[in-house]
This record gives C-alpha cells, sequence and structure tokens, in this order.
C-alpha cells in the first residue's frame, strides 16, 4: 500500500495563515523528520515516489505572530558537497514555488578524448592519439521556473585535457613556434600534449523518470596554457620525464556542445568541440570528441 506524507503546515499552531495551496502531498517519502525545537517546530521530507533526491522543508516560529518558511528543492543524496550560497523563491500562477540556487558545488568529471578531422598528414602521429578529459566543477546555480526537477543552469569550473601519442615518435615546439614530432632517444612510453581550459556553460535538464533524465549543456572554455610531458626508458630500463610549460599554442577561446543522461546524481555525457585547440599557424586543424562521467 503506498505511503502517504500530508502536511498541513501545522494547522494547530497556524491555523489563520493556511490556504488551499499550503498542502502539500509526497507519495512514498524515503523519510519524513519532525525537529521541534523551543519556540519553532520543523519538518523535512527526503525523496518521493518519482525523484529519491527530492527534499521539501517547512517551519514554523512561534510567538506571536505565526512565521512560515518553505523551501523545496532537489538535494543530492550520498556524498553532498553542495554549499547553498544564495537561495530565492516566487510563487506562480500554478501554485507552484519556483526556485533558484547558487551553490558550491565540487562535481568531478573523468572522460577519454581524443582528436578527429585530422587532416594534414603531417601529423599522422595524433591520429591514434587519445587522453584523459578532466573536469572540475566549481560554481554552480539553477532556477526552477515551473517548481519542480525540469531546471535551466549554469555552472563555472575547470578542465584539463590530454592528447597522448604512443611509439617512437614525440611532441616539440620547433624553433619556428609550431607544434612538432621527433623521434625519442630510448624507449618510448608516451608523448602528451595538455591543454588546460577554465570554463563557463549554460544548461537545461528535463527530468523524465524517477532518477532519470537528460541535459544539454553548451559550454564557452577560456584556454590558458598548454604543456608537453614525455616518458621514456633507456637501455637500462631507467624512467625518464620531460617536461615543457608554457608551451603557448592553445587557441584562447574555443567552443563545445555537452549532451547526455542523468541516472541519480551520475551524468553520463558526449562532448563535441568543433573549434581547433591550437591556435592557427601553430599546429593541425582538428577538431575533439570527449565521452566520459560525471559524479
Amino acid at each position: 500500500m503506498k505511503k502517504y506524507a500530508l502536511i498541513f503546515l501545522f494547522a494547530a499552531a497556524a491555523a489563520t495563515t493556511l490556504s488551499a495551496q499550503d498542502t502539500l502531498t509526497v507519495i512514498n517519502p524515503s523519510k519524513v523528520q519532525v525537529i521541534t525545537a523551543s519556540g519553532s517546530q520543523q519538518v523535512e521530507i527526503f525523496g518521493s515516489e518519482t525523484d529519491s533526491s527530492y527534499f521539501y522543508s517547512t517551519s514554523i516560529e512561534t510567538g506571536s505572530s505565526s512565521i512560515v518558511r518553505t523551501r523545496e528543492r532537489r538535494m543530492n543524496q550520498g556524498l553532498d558537497f553542495s554549499v547553498p550560497l544564495i537561495g530565492t523563491e516566487t510563487t506562480g500562477k500554478s501554485g507552484r514555488k519556483a526556485y533558484g540556487e547558487v551553490d558550491l558545488a565540487i562535481d568531478t568529471g573523468f572522460g577519454i578524448c581524443f582528436p578527429s578531422e585530422l587532416k594534414d598528414a603531417a601529423y599522422d602521429p595524433m591520429r591514434q592519439a587519445w587522453g584523459l578529459d578532466f573536469y572540475l566543477g566549481i560554481l554552480s546555480a539553477e532556477f526552477h521556473p515551473w517548481g519542480n526537477s525540469d531546471h535551466v543552469y549554469m555552472k563555472f569550473g575547470l578542465e584539463d585535457r590530454s592528447f597522448k601519442i604512443r611509439g617512437d615518435q614525440r611532441y616539440i615546439k620547433n624553433a619556428q613556434g609550431v607544434l612538432d614530432f621527433a623521434p625519442v632517444d630510448g624507449n618510448p612510453k608516451w608523448s602528451a600534449l595538455r591543454i588546460f581550459s577554465w570554463n563557463l556553460s549554460a544548461g537545461y535538464y528535463q527530468h523524465l523518470y524517477k532518477d532519470f533524465g537528460i541535459f544539454v549543456e553548451p559550454i564557452l572554455n577560456f584556454n590558458t596554457s598548454s604543456r608537453i610531458k614525455t616518458k621514456w626508458y633507456d637501455a637500462d630500463g631507467k624512467q625518464y620525464k620531460d617536461k615543457v610549460k608554457k608551451v603557448g599554442l592553445e587557441h584562447l577561446v574555443t567552443y563545445e556542445l555537452m549532451g547526455g543522461i542523468k541516472i541519480g546524481n551520475i551524468r553520463l555525457y558526449v562532448k563535441y568541440n568543433p573549434c581547433n585547440l591550437i591556435e592557427a599557424g601553430h599546429g593541425p586543424d582538428f577538431n575533439t570528441w570527449s565521452v566520459g562521467i560525471i559524479l
């Protein structure tokens, strides 16, 4: 039998403040918690039948006048690193509360990135290149205009992409300031071109069923540095690493489009960058694909 949580905003204490919009029905909540303190009482609901990350909180302060404060939002269940900074709520014609939040939210993403549409034969070693696409979200803002799980959002974070080649060639920056290749002395392991970016994105999330939804997210990248790192072994098996920082080959501003599915708090994504990450005239012209997961 389905379990219902009916909250009438403490009718005994604040009957004069109630209206038809003050009744909330949550079907099959995971947890209902009532907190009573001196001069106040609060009810919190965790989860619902269709959304395990649903969170609702309502509180009343007793005294000369009754003050009711209500909050309804999606909440990470598991590891929650979000720190609310700003919150706002408005009530629309439907009676649902539209709400928005700005959070310090640590989102960590890992994926595989690889170049595509590489046409210059001089850069054939890059055709089999691939590497790690690492993302770290720092700040996020969400707005739920319909008072439900569907929302628009903006995010700010950083990204580090690497393109590793394996074989007897290594990346170099030649005397003309152009990305080039040179033989590796010894037994090569890999050589990587890495590009670091700050990024700003805006997206839309559509809830479909229970913990499942889809999202689309255009991203603007500010590429601030590029580096080359090579690892190889000599004839005696001793490992060597060669690092070149601030290579200066990156294209300053690029954009990309990301889309995917969200299951609970996990996002699986595909990302396409139609821009060349290397500044024109300083290396090959190629696009980039990435696939991965964001936790």
